[in-house]
């Protein structure tokens, strides 16, 4: 835990500002994946970092009992951790329309599929600008898509995290429509060996001419 709360706690602005910007560069990445897969245009939002307690991670969803699609995404290789992208019950109807135009009802197993598939792209995404940046080897492990609220699809990767820390730095990207709807928030919620990554990664992109 005390590894944890120091690696937050030594965090200076300009270290926030760096993490953000290879944030920003990932979420691009992936919006412009998003943007392919379901011929729409995607506006990137600037992303944002959180330290809260654990309790209140669930807020950064709208609550506890917000409906909403969520894919897991782990990672492993130098550095472990996990990507959350949550489809909040608006961006998923959206979606669904946009991946299934002529009747998404009519086969569920090929929609959730759909969702799953569409968190891997998106995590490809992200995993390729980090590991190209940091140099360092990255694997995505196989999603685990849920629907339910926020909350419970939370639950999973907050009790792992929960072993090791009672405050988290969590990270956010929010990919939406051209009239600004969100259709997917993108949360990581990193060990201390996944924000040095982050580190790496921006001083490297700084030191590229």
């Amino acid at each position: 835990m005390d590894d944890v709360r120091s690696s937050m706690l030594s965090l200076t602005q300009g270290d926030i500002d760096a993490i953000k910007e290879i944030c920003s560069l990932c979420a691009a990445q992936a919006g412009s994946a998003l943007s392919r897969l379901a011929g729409v245009s995607v506006i990137v939002a600037s992303p944002e970092v959180f330290t809260l307690p654990l309790g209140e991670v669930p807020s950064l969803f709208g609550g506890s009992d917000t409906p909403a699609v969520g894919v897991l995404v782990p990672f492993q290789g130098d550095v472990e951790g996990n990507i959350l992208f949550l489809f909040p019950d608006g961006g998923r109807r959206e979606l669904e329309k946009l991946l299934f135009p002529v009747d998404s009802a009519a086969n569920r197993e090929l929609v959730d599929s759909a969702f799953t598939e569409t968190g891997n792209i998106l995590s490809g995404a992200f995993i390729t600008v980090l590991s190209r940046l940091s140099e360092r080897l990255l694997i995505s492990l196989p999603p685990i898509t849920v629907k339910d609220m926020a909350g419970a699809i939370l639950d999973a990767i907050l009790a792992e995290i929960g072993s090791h820390a009672d405050e988290v730095l969590a990270l956010v990207s929010r990919l939406k429509d051209s009239a600004g709807g969100s259709l997917v928030k993108v949360v990581i919620i990193p060990d201390p060996g996944s924000i040095r990554l982050f580190l790496q990664a921006a001083a490297r992109l700084r030191s590229d001419p």
